[in-house]
C-alpha cells in the first residue's frame, strides 16, 4: 500500500509540473521593481511560508525580511553558470491560496518568458510546485489521520463509558432486585403480623365480654 501511495504522489507530481501556469510580471523589492514570473498555488500562506525558504535554501544563503526571500548569488546550474540575483516574494492571494513572485537577474540581466534560459526558470518554478504540493498531501494526509484517530478515541471513549453504565446498570438491578426481596418478606413478616394482631384482638374481645359478665354476676349477687 506505501509503494501504490508513493507512485500515485509521484504521479501527481509529474502531471503538477506540467499542469500550473507560471505568469510574467512585476514586483517592487524596496524602492526597486524586478520583472520576473508569478505562480500561484492552491495552500494556505503560512505553509508557503515554511515551504519556500527550505526549497531556497539549496541555492545559497536566503535573506529573510517580511515575505521577501532573497539570494544575492544564487547557483542555480540547470539555470546558469553564472550567479544568480534571486528575488522572491510570498503574498497571499485568498485564504487557501498563495502567490509566490520570483525574479532571477543574470548578470545584470533579468530572464523574462523570451529569454533562452525560460524553460530553466518554469521548470524551477514548478519543481517548487511539485515539492509545496507534495508536502499539502502530506499535511492533508495527516491532518485526516489525525482527525481519524481522534475519531477512533472518541467511539473508545464512547465505548467505555458504555461498559461503565451497563455494569452500574447491572449494580443497580442487583441492589433493587434485592431490595425487592427484602420488600417481599418484609411484607410477608407484615401479613402475619396483622394476621397474629387480628387474633389477639379477637382473644382480647372475648376475654373483655367474659370479664364484664363475670362482674355482673359479681354485682347481682351483692344485690
Amino acid at each position: 500500500m506505501k509503494k501504490i501511495a508513493i507512485l500515485a504522489i509521484a504521479l501527481l507530481a509529474h502531471q503538477w509540473l506540467f499542469a500550473q501556469t507560471i505568469l510574467s510580471g512585476s514586483e517592487l523589492f524596496g524602492k526597486d521593481r524586478k520583472e520576473g514570473f508569478y505562480m500561484t498555488l492552491s495552500i494556505e500562506k503560512k505553509f508557503i511560508e515554511k515551504d519556500w525558504p527550505l526549497f531556497l535554501a539549496k541555492y545559497g544563503s536566503i535573506a529573510e525580511n517580511r515575505d521577501t526571500y532573497n539570494i544575492a548569488s544564487a547557483s542555480i546550474p540547470d539555470l546558469t553558470s553564472e550567479p544568480v540575483n534571486l528575488m522572491t516574494k510570498i503574498i497571499a492571494d485568498q485564504k487557501s491560496k498563495t502567490k509566490i513572485f520570483a525574479s532571477f537577474d543574470i548578470g545584470g540581466t533579468p530572464v523574462s518568458s523570451s529569454s533562452s534560459s525560460y524553460y530553466e526558470v518554469e521548470k524551477f518554478m514548478k519543481e517548487f510546485y511539485a515539492y509545496a504540493m507534495q508536502n499539502e498531501d502530506v499535511r492533508l494526509a495527516e491532518r485526516d489521520a489525525g482527525e481519524s484517530e481522534k475519531n477512533l478515541e472518541r467511539v473508545e471513549k464512547t465505548g467505555r463509558r458504555i461498559v461503565r453504565d451497563i455494569e452500574r446498570n447491572k449494580r443497580e438491578k442487583e441492589t433493587l432486585l434485592r431490595k425487592i426481596e427484602e420488600n417481599r418478606v418484609e411484607l410477608e413478616k407484615l401479613l402475619q403480623e396483622e394476621i397474629a394482631n387480628k387474633q389477639d384482638l379477637e382473644n382480647a374481645k372475648i376475654a373483655l365480654e367474659e370479664k364484664q359478665k363475670s362482674l355482673s354476676t359479681v354485682k347481682t349477687r351483692k344485690q
